[in-house]
């Protein structure tokens, strides 16, 4: 178990009566925590094991259930995934006389794609008893509202961009593709996109790809890196000239697409509402078909300029409009109390 200690203003105990003391649980380590956490000065907990799944729900909820027994908040909120650990901390928050708050990933609000009626069930189910539900965009706040729940719209802040070594890029031009070889991924179609790319035009593609496709169909100006360390994927993103981040996902705003604003990097996206909406410059967006990618590469290739300038306008648009955002946020956090 990690925790990360936010930094406490000094108060006397009549003032901690009068504000929302809280705390974040994740069992799944995600970058979106840190930041909101650190901004809100609560502690984070990140609960993992490596052993089996029955093993690792009993070892996170023992812990989950000693973390708050330990704090005793007023506000506790769980990322979910996992949705064991949201209804975990839903169905415990009268018995310890919290507020139950719910960070609801897209794959939260719509398990396995929204494919299994059970777990929409639950879904919904969590939405309706937590008091307060938050999503990254407003359809996910409508789609919430509708099953009867509370929530309120919060992206994620522009992540921290850490010190940065050169990448040994090798080609003219130079493009990272950030993928989880996932179900939500047209990670085929990419590698199919990039066939008739002229042999300078070199593909860093991140992720465990191990049992998800036959390296020997991969074109050779495709490199597979695999998982790599925080410190190499940074220093990729930051020496490449664009960086390639889909989905199939309506909803999700995709990790990367934030990374890429923060590092002032120009970023081919899939053309879902979501994703246009919020990174609205500096960007490329394409269908999910290779040839639409491949239309999408060439046009952030001839384009690079042009996106690079728009990128740098929208992230001061972006760092201001989270400001805003973060502080009606918080205020009706703190009002939960």
């Amino acid at each position: 178990m990690k925790v990360y200690q936010a930094d406490t203003d000094k108060r006397s105990l009549s003032d901690y009566a009068k504000v929302a003391k809280g705390i974040w649980i994740t069992w799944e380590i995600q970058r979106r925590n840190k930041g909101i956490t650190k901004d809100l000065k609560w502690p984070l907990y990140e609960i993992t094991h490596p052993g089996s799944k029955s093993r690792r729900y009993l070892h996170c909820m023992k812990k989950t259930i000693q973390v708050i027994l330990k704090e005793r908040p007023n506000i506790v909120v769980a990322q979910n995934p996992s949705v064991v650990l949201a209804t975990l901390v839903v169905m415990m928050k009268k018995v310890f006389g919290y507020r139950a708050v719910i960070d609801a990933h897209n794959s939260g609000i719509y398990p396995r794609e929204g494919k299994s009626n059970f777990m929409m069930q639950i879904s919904r189910r969590l939405q309706r008893l937590s008091d307060l539900t938050i999503v990254t965009n407003d359809h996910l706040r409508q789609v919430v509202e509708s099953n009867g729940g509370r929530a309120v719209v919060l992206p994620d802040s522009l992540p921290d961009v850490p010190e940065i070594r050169p990448y040994p890029v090798t080609g003219r031009v130079n493009i990272a593709y950030i993928c989880t070889f996932s179900a939500d991924e047209p990670f085929r179609e990419v590698f199919q996109a990039v066939r008739s790319l002229p042999a300078d035009v070199v593909i860093y593609v991140t992720g465990r790809y191990n049992g998800k496709i036959d390296k020997r169909t991969i074109p050779k100006n495709v490199r597979l890196l695999g998982f790599i360390p925080d410190n190499e994927y940074w220093s990729l993103l930051s020496s490449v000239d664009f960086i390639i981040d889909l989905t199939f996902r309506e909803n999700c705003l995709v990790c990367g697409a934030y990374e890429a604003v923060s590092l002032e990097k120009p970023v081919v996206l899939s053309n879902t509402n979501a994703l246009i909406t919020y990174f609205y410059k500096g960007c490329v967006y394409v269908s999910s078909s290779s040839n639409s990618i491949q239309d999408g590469i060439r046009e952030a290739i001839e384009k690079r300029e042009i996106l690079y300038h728009d990128m740098l306008k929208l992230k001061e648009e972006l760092k201001s409009s989270w400001k805003d955002r973060f502080e009606d946020f918080k205020q009706i956090v703190e009002n939960l109390v």
